[in-house]
């Protein structure tokens, strides 16, 4: 019965017209409210905001690969977010805390660079290609492995870099006396 349901959907055309027409609706009506309330009116945000969802409709019946990009995109932040909850279920079982990881500066720019790689990964797995072009020899898998090389090399410079300039700055010089 609820495959059916959900077979009726596409042939109907929700996923193609409907979905993304809502989806844009609430981003640009959101993103206006919250960017633009003391400037814009309600009724031109609301306008400005249903314009240009019945523009990604239009462009949704001319492109139908924007469905696919969309379940798969949703289907691949679904498997990310519950890798992330398996992780934070994990350090609870340790005993750590998510938030107490994140104490150090340098720690949260790591975090936020490593959430902006998964990202970037989930939109171009998810058949967004497409809007960039890309070289061939970008998507090699020899540039993979040697930008995975290069990444792990930096990693590992910052982190020995980062001790070794702890530990210089916490002893004092021989002669040196300690104010």
């Amino acid at each position: 019965m609820f495959e059916q349901m959900l077979q009726n959907m596409a042939r109907l055309g929700f996923f193609q017209f409907l979905f993304p027409f809502l989806l844009a609706l609430a981003i640009v009506y959101g993103l206006l409210s919250w960017a633009l309330k003391e400037q814009l009116p309600k009724s031109a945000r609301g306008v400005i905001s249903l314009v240009i969802a019945f523009f990604v409709m239009y462009f949704g019946s001319l492109n139908v690969m924007m469905v696919n990009f969309f379940t798969t995109i949703s289907g691949e932040f679904l498997v990310v977010a519950v890798g992330i909850l398996f992780i934070v279920m994990m350090l609870a079982i340790t005993g750590q805390k998510p938030q107490d990881l994140l104490a150090d500066t340098k720690a949260k720019w790591v975090v936020v660079l490593l959430i902006v790689f998964i990202g970037i990964v989930i939109f171009f797995g998810a058949g967004a290609a497409w809007l960039i072009k890309i070289p061939g020899f970008v998507v090699g898998s020899d540039f993979w492995t040697i930008l995975f090389f290069v990444i792990i090399f930096a990693i590992v410079l910052f982190w020995l870099g980062r001790e070794e300039g702890g530990a210089a700055a916490a002893a004092p010089a021989a002669g040196e006396k300690k104010e």
